[in-house]
């Protein structure tokens, strides 16, 4: 009993083994997805489809009105974005 009385349950050491290693499934399951979809996918592109790079691309569409928004990526993630990108 713990020093505010009440009886804590004693951990299952399997249990927490068994949970530990689910997780790591799943963990290890959405990092493949990942590595496969970084192959296609600009990595400056967030969820949204907004431009996070700071730097110009010929796939950046700003809108209209709103310059202080972020720019709409425009690229296909079926094309290999590194060629939008602008060279010195």
């Amino acid at each position: 009993m713990s020093s505010s009385g009440i009886q804590r349950p004693k951990a299952d050491p399997e249990a927490a083994r068994r949970s530990i290693a689910r997780l790591m499934d799943i963990y290890r399951d959405m990092s493949q997805v990942a590595d496969k979809v970084a192959t296609r996918r600009c990595p400056y592109k967030d969820a949204r489809s907004r431009c996070t790079a700071k730097f110009e691309c010929k796939n950046q569409h700003f809108i209209a009105g709103k310059p202080e928004e972020p720019a709409v990526c425009a690229g296909s993630d079926k094309l290999d974005y590194r060629l939008a990108w602008e060279q010195e």
